[in-house]
């Protein structure tokens, strides 16, 4: 078994599509490469416009998605009202957590909000990575603190007493956003009206 780094023949040579997910997850700990090997062989490249879906509530979520470009959000619906549960742009990867077990049906949508280039990754092959390469074990640690910071970030959020407060909150920890998405996904995430948010807008504008 080679348990030597993985390292390219050539600087040359053309890159497999799921490439960024390898790079990705080397930033974390050197992978060898009959890792590399394995996700080159258990993982697809998918370009998605935005506005599609790629989970509705009824269906069976089978994949964690590595945002290599573009933005994903989550949200679920009460009536007619949407209430967005994250929102996620690259470099991060996500899916619909609640049906990490493959056992239960999602109540979730999850939707491209920008154009996006996703590295897609089916739950078996991550169990499968997680029980043939130890050392994958740091990386789903690491996912796992991921999750458990948003899910908090959400319950944070929604402590917040007042709405120009949460609008203050979101400028400072996802500055990034703001000016990428549509503000009706924005009011959503904060649990406000766009109408809310509009007026915390421009009283910011009237201040600068």
């Amino acid at each position: 078994m080679n348990n030597q780094p993985f390292q390219k023949n050539s600087a040359f040579a053309p890159k497999p599509d799921c490439w960024p997910l390898v790079e990705f997850i080397s930033q974390f700990y050197p992978l060898r490469e009959e890792l590399v090997d394995f996700i080159i062989s258990r993982t697809t490249f998918k370009k998605i416009p935005k506005g599609k879906f790629l989970l509705k509530p009824g269906e069976y979520c089978k994949d964690y998605y590595y945002i290599h470009r573009g933005i994903l959000r989550s949200f679920i619906k009460y009536g007619n009202k949407e209430i967005t549960i994250w929102i996620n742009p690259e470099g991060e990867i996500t899916t619909a957590i609640r049906s990490i077990s493959g056992s239960r049906i999602s109540g979730e949508y999850i939707q491209v909000i920008e154009n996006a280039d996703l590295v897609v990754i089916p739950f078996e092959a991550m169990a499968e990575l997680y029980e043939r390469f130890p050392e994958m074990n740091k990386v789903g640690r690491m996912l796992l603190e991921e999750y458990y910071a948003a899910s908090e970030e959400r319950v944070f959020i929604a402590r917040i007493p007042n709405a120009e407060a949460r609008y203050q909150h979101f400028l400072q920890s996802r500055p990034e956003l703001l000016n990428r998405i549509p503000l009706k996904y924005v009011a959503s995430y904060l649990g406000i009206t766009l109408e809310t948010l509009s007026r915390l807008r421009a009283k910011k504008t009237r201040r600068s």
